[in-house]
């Protein structure tokens, strides 16, 4: 018993008595993240006499959602009704009689049902009745059925010690959602003093009350003298800590009217806000108002947001893009390959929020190589238009797209990778000329013309017309030759306007020296060129499975790289385990270098690997890329390389 009155005495302690008419009282309720980031909660405001608050704007209200404050978006003020359970515990206070053999109960239930509560219309509030005896009514939105099972309930045989049986029975029957959306809920308990015995349980009581925002009225029923005793303080604290009233009745105090607890609670504002959590875990918001010269605050509601990246998929990306030259005239750009369709690839991704919250989206960018390409910072976000025309060269490309939402959350897709194949440039020649024939036709027909014209006049053949003016002069004195000038007269020399028509005895000038001069300056008259000879030889080895070899490969520079790509490559050498640029030699005074050019296979000398300095190559070396051999062959070989033996130790 000692115990027992210590833990009473701590409980009570802990437990500051209040009443709801102790000042302003808001409570924030309901809060419903299903719409994330826009979030939505009821708000009920009570003056100090309990009264509902009316009239509240948005503007006199702020949201503190993690010290941040937000003004909410919505705020309606409607009558959504209360859900009331009436708990009835009985005990051995009820059946006191006075001298006209009434009951204390009997007398606290025709108080009760005089209330003008019993006069109001149906469909507003939802009733329902408990009792040791189990539910006597469940759910009824009319008054009337409540006052028959309150008129019907009778209190018969032994009574069993006051419990709290009947209250926790009313807590699950209100546990979960309202009736209403936005209803609030209450509890009257009807009780005689509990025992000390039932102060934890109380406390286990109020905690899920508050949980549920349920508001427990508690009505006791005991004589004048009990309301002194220290265990009555549980029952006050049970009210005041939910936010609702106590009240004592001996048989002489008038009973309140239900009408006075109901009709404020009908009253609720409904609020929406856009919520402003960036990350996910535990969350806190409560409201502030300020109603007149009054500011008040609600309790902290506390709710969890699992908030996660937005999933970036690419839809159906394609595994090749096959570029090929148009017969349709192009414009001719700087850096762009001309003529080559398609010129673009539409790209299509989907983005979906795995948390469920269903959020805008503000930038999605697409990446190609780690390079931003193309950007989206409006709709469409779930395509790209892929510009094709600065890649001149085939290959392979890595895709990546990223999606940020309002919240300022990254995710990415995964890689695609996508093959761009272009045309051979033998066709893409003969496509551009095709495409320019006009043009080609007419610079070829002029170009035809002038070595025509030009070559006549050299010949000859076409003698330019004097200009106006001009007075040509005899062919006899346009004769450079000092033997034949003798043999004009003076008087023609000096005037020049006489032609002769002696006969030279000089041969005339050779004219072909100067055709063939002109001859010699058009390309296909030019003499061919004597190819270098070659300086060193690569000759291939024979694999097991070939019956005849290649040409060797002729090195006929001082630097020459090998390769598989033939843009890039000046020898040749198509297996798939070379790479496009494979090897390098070069030529150093007399000595020969080979060097690997970075390959995963490397370069091979003599079955030993390449360093990355290099290495000298010496006549009749073994040189192996990936998985082709040579012999490397000088043309003029010197010294050989001197072969040394290293002996392998066998074990026994």
């Amino acid at each position: 018993m000692p115990i027992l009155l210590v833990l009473l005495a701590v409980f009570i302690a802990a437990v500051k008595p209040s009443t709801a008419q102790d000042g302003f009282i808001a409570q924030l309720f309901g809060l419903d993240t299903r719409s994330f980031p826009h979030l939505t909660a009821y708000l009920d405001v009570n003056d100090p006499t309990g009264a509902f608050i009316h009239g509240l704007t948005p503007q006199d209200v702020i949201l503190q959602e993690n010290d941040q404050p937000i003004s909410p978006t919505v705020l309606e003020e409607q009558k959504t009704g209360v859900q009331l359970v009436v708990a009835i515990a009985p005990g051995d206070t009820f059946t006191i009689r006075d001298g006209q053999g009434v009951s204390r109960y009997e007398y606290l239930l025709q108080g009760m049902l005089a209330g003008s509560w019993a006069d109001q219309p149906p469909g507003v509030d939802d009733f329902s009745l408990l009792t040791i005896g189990g539910p006597q009514l469940t759910h009824s939105s009319d008054p009337d059925d409540l006052v028959t099972a309150l008129e019907q309930y009778q209190i018969t045989g032994t009574l069993a010690a006051p419990n709290l049986e009947v209250l926790s029975s009313a807590i699950q029957v209100m546990a979960g959602s309202a009736p209403h959306p936005g209803m609030e809920r209450a509890i009257l308990f009807i009780t005689p003093p509990q025992d000390n015995e039932v102060s934890l349980g109380l406390q286990s009581i109020i905690t899920s009350a508050i949980q549920e925002n349920i508001h427990i009225y508690v009505w006791m029923v005991a004589a004048q003298e009990a309301l002194t005793l220290p265990e009555i303080d549980l029952l006050r604290n049970l009210a005041a800590q939910t936010q609702a009233a106590f009240f004592a009745f001996s048989h002489e105090e008038p009973v309140p009217d239900l009408e006075t607890i109901l009709e404020p609670m009908r009253y609720v504002y409904q609020l929406g806000y856009d919520s402003r959590v960036t990350s996910p875990g535990a969350q806190q918001v409560f409201a502030q108002i300020s109603a007149g010269s009054e500011t008040f605050a609600s309790q902290p509601v506390s709710f969890e947001i699992d908030l996660q990246q937005p999933a970036v998929a690419w839809l159906t990306p394609p595994d090749e893009i096959a570029r090929s030259f148009s017969n349709q005239p192009t414009e001719v750009v700087a850096n762009e390959v001309s003529g080559l369709e398609p010129s673009e690839q539409v790209l299509r991704i989907r983005v979906s929020f795995p948390d469920g919250y269903e959020r805008p989206l503000t930038r999605t960018s697409l990446y190609v190589d780690g390079v931003l390409t193309a950007e989206n910072t409006s709709p469409p976000f779930d395509q790209f238009s892929w510009d094709l025309r600065p890649y001149s060269q085939g290959g392979v490309h890595t895709l990546r797209v990223e999606a940020t939402d309002s919240l300022g959350m990254v995710g990415q897709s995964g890689e695609a990778s996508i093959k761009i194949s272009m045309p051979s440039l033998a066709k893409g020649i003969w496509v551009v000329l095709w495409q320019k024939r006009t043009l080609v036709l007419g610079a070829t027909g002029l170009i035809a013309i002038s070595i025509l014209v030009l070559v006549l006049i050299m010949g000859g053949r076409i003698r330019p017309k004097p200009y106006p003016g001009q007075v040509r002069r005899p062919a006899v004195l346009r004769d450079k030759n000092p033997a034949r000038m003798k043999q004009i007269p003076m008087h023609m020399r000096r005037d020049g306007l006489t032609e002769t028509t002696q006969n030279s005895t000089v041969p005339p000038a050779r004219s072909r020296s100067r055709f063939t001069t002109l001859l010699g300056w058009l390309p296909w008259f030019r003499r061919k060129e004597t190819p270098q000879p070659a300086i060193a030889n690569l000759v291939p080895l024979a694999g097991h499975d070939e019956i005849t070899l290649p040409a060797p490969l002729q090195i006929n520079a001082e630097d020459v790289t090998l390769g598989s790509e033939a843009g890039q490559a000046q020898l040749v050498i198509t297996d798939p385990s070379i790479e496009a640029v494979h090897t390098r030699i070069q030529r150093n005074g007399e000595s020969f270098w080979i060097s690997d050019l970075g390959s995963v296979a490397g370069t091979w000398v003599n079955f030993g690997i390449v360093p990355p300095e290099g290495l000298r190559l010496e006549h009749a070396d073994i040189i192996h890329m990936g998985q082709v051999g040579f012999r490397f062959n000088l043309t003029e070989p010197g010294h050989l390389r001197k072969v040394v033996v290293t002996p392998v130790e066998v074990k026994r």
